[in-house]
């Protein structure tokens, strides 16, 4: 079973579904702590011919004791938020090749939940991974029983659903004691991506790690799905 982990962020990059094309599992690391200002509830799109976040605003109160899980969309201070969102789409994206063809994903995925952020992202995640052609398995660690932090928490997701691959990323190399897992009879591989070129409207030069929103909207998904994987350079043990 070859595996990878990864939290659920918010319209990924290239590099996340580079990763999970290459998984029969697909493990939603929803249990960890909700880290503010970070991509768990936002991402960068195109705007005017630059890069800007775009998000969903969340109750920070209180998130040093919950999980990405349960973190709560701020609709009370935000009332509009999800009419800014779509607009800000619209407005930026709307004359682009694909629109329509992306759109509705997006439309569709705001709707799943009115309060719970994963939610939303996990719809988005599913939708545009269907529609690329990767199609793994997914599970949530929430639904898992598992313990420990950091390498041990990796581990311990690994062996709770039968892994005999895991794909890391390159940060992996940093913090996993690669011994456990070998002992665990888990061989460990690093997915290091080199980010590739498409063509981009509006701009003057190519503007990297973008959402992936903004090649599909460029693109296409099929054309997309070949872009992603042209970006590989493959999996390494060191």
């Amino acid at each position: 079973m070859i595996i990878t982990i990864h939290q659920p962020e918010h319209l990924p990059w290239l590099g996340f579904f580079n990763k999970l094309s290459k998984a029969e599992l697909f493990v939603i690391l929803d249990s960890v702590q909700f880290e503010k200002n970070y991509f768990q509830n936002r991402n960068k799109v195109m705007v005017s011919g630059k890069a800007q976040w775009l998000g969903i605003p969340v109750l920070n109160q209180g998130h040093m004791s919950g999980t990405i899980a349960t973190t709560q969309i701020a609709n009370q201070t935000n009332p509009k938020w999800k009419q800014k969102y779509i607009q800000s789409i619209r407005l930026n994206y709307s004359k682009h090749p694909y629109f329509n063809d992306v759109f509705p994903i997006i439309e569709n995925a705001l709707n799943v939940s009115e309060d719970n952020m994963c939610e939303i992202n996990i719809a988005i995640i599913k939708g545009f991974s269907e529609k690329l052609g990767f199609n793994p398995k997914f599970i949530r660690s929430s639904e898992l029983e598992i313990e420990g932090m950091k390498s041990d928490l990796i581990l311990d997701i690994c062996k709770v659903v039968g892994a005999t691959t895991y794909i890391a990323g390159p940060s992996g190399r940093d913090y996993l004691d690669m011994k456990s897992f070998a002992d665990e009879g888990i061989k460990v591989v690093f997915n290091d991506y080199k980010h590739p070129s498409y063509p981009q409207r509006k701009t003057e030069e190519f503007v990297p790690y973008l959402s992936a929103l903004d090649l599909f909207m460029n693109c296409g998904f099929e054309e997309a799905a070949r872009i992603i994987l042209e970006g590989n350079e493959g999996t390494s043990e060191v």
